[in-house]
């Protein structure tokens, strides 16, 4: 029986099997370029959003639309500000706070009102009323660590971590705590409403806690216990298809990523997906192209190759097709649809 692709998707994540492999790379301004919608209207605007990511998957033909566009759409709330260009993708401008012992007096922001959550919202809302139950949804949503980081900053608040992981400072280690647990706090009431919105998979994306930028302990420590209460109350919820995505090598910290209650995992290409996937056992992965030397670079047979590859380390279970981390923007489109052939063309 052949599946919707929202089927085959959720499919996947329950059983570990569906009729073919479901495709969903990580894509978010890469719609703005195929469908001509500007930049900025892309990140500003939610019907441009769902118009730009519409155009994108008539193209394509994946089975996941991902909303998105930055990493500051929950921060705004907390009162950070961030840029507004024509040609790029909002950064942080100014931090909420001038030091991380001032954290007391933030609150936990409204979703439904505050920063651009609301505008995530409306484009999860407009997309699931265009597409029905044929696609699956994946909402934008940032980890508690990398949130955290956006209150001071994150050269500070990777200095204050280590001085609260020192010992050096109890007022420090104090509020370091009280940041993570607000952002844990506001990831948590995101994700609901991402979910209540009609998006299928509901992200924790934490890259600043991935190894390649802080020790094994320290994440343990400061980002593991974090993501464990957004999933398990994502999942008292009802959601069911939580996304951990961490950039970079993992595999010091796999087990506890698996450990975490996330639906599915979205692998870098920095680790070997046959092993990472056997040591995550029943745990969907996502992943893992490299998104430069796969997708951007390369031609659309290397790309093919990449699918293949992926496929063949995984066996075809618990696998969706797509990229370690974010497709760059100006990457080929027949690439990506060369994804899309070749995990719908396999069977089981």
């Amino acid at each position: 029986m052949t599946l919707s692709s929202r089927q085959r998707v959720l499919q996947m994540i329950e059983k570990g099997e569906a009729d073919c492999i479901p495709v969903g790379p990580f894509m978010y301004d890469i719609a703005a370029v195929v469908s001509g919608v500007a930049l900025r209207d892309f990140y500003l605007d939610a019907e441009s959003m769902v118009r730009a990511q519409l155009c994108l998957q008539e193209t394509v033909g994946q089975d996941v639309i991902c909303i998105g566009a930055d990493n500051f759409y929950i921060a705004e709330g907390f009162g950070c500000e961030s840029s507004r260009g024509d040609d790029e993708l909002p950064s942080l401008v100014s931090p909420a706070l001038s030091a991380i012992e001032d954290v007391f007096g933030l609150e936990v922001p409204d979703p439904t009102t505050a920063g651009r959550m609301p505008l995530m919202l409306e484009a999860i809302g407009l997309l699931r009323k265009a597409v029905g139950d044929e696609i699956a949804i994946r909402a934008p949503g940032t980890g508690p660590f990398a949130l955290a980081s956006y209150f001071v900053g994150s050269q500070e608040w990777l200095l204050d971590v280590a001085v609260s992981e020192a010992g050096m400072d109890h007022a420090k280690d104090a509020a370091v705590h009280h940041a993570l647990g607000l952002a844990t706090d506001a990831l948590i009431e995101f994700g609901k409403a991402c979910f209540d919105a009609g998006a299928d998979l509901i992200q924790c994306g934490d890259s600043l806690a991935s190894c390649n930028v802080i020790s094994p302990r320290t994440y343990e420590r400061y980002a593991w216990p974090y993501q464990k209460r957004i999933f398990a109350a994502w999942r008292e919820h009802g959601i069911k298809a939580g996304l951990l995505h961490i950039c970079g090598d993992s595999s010091k910290v796999l087990e506890l990523y698996g450990a975490t209650g996330a639906g599915l995992i979205e692998l870098d290409s920095a680790l070997d997906l046959a092993g990472a996937s056997a040591r995550l056992g029943d745990v969907t992965v996502v992943g893992n192209v490299d998104t430069v030397t796969e997708l951007l670079q390369a031609t659309s047979a290397q790309s093919e190759a990449a699918a293949r590859r992926c496929i063949s380390q995984t066996g075809g279970r618990h696998l969706i097709l797509g990229s370690g981390c974010l497709v760059p923007r100006y990457t080929p489109v027949e690439n990506v649809r060369s994804l899309v052939s070749v995990g719908h063309s396999w069977r089981p």
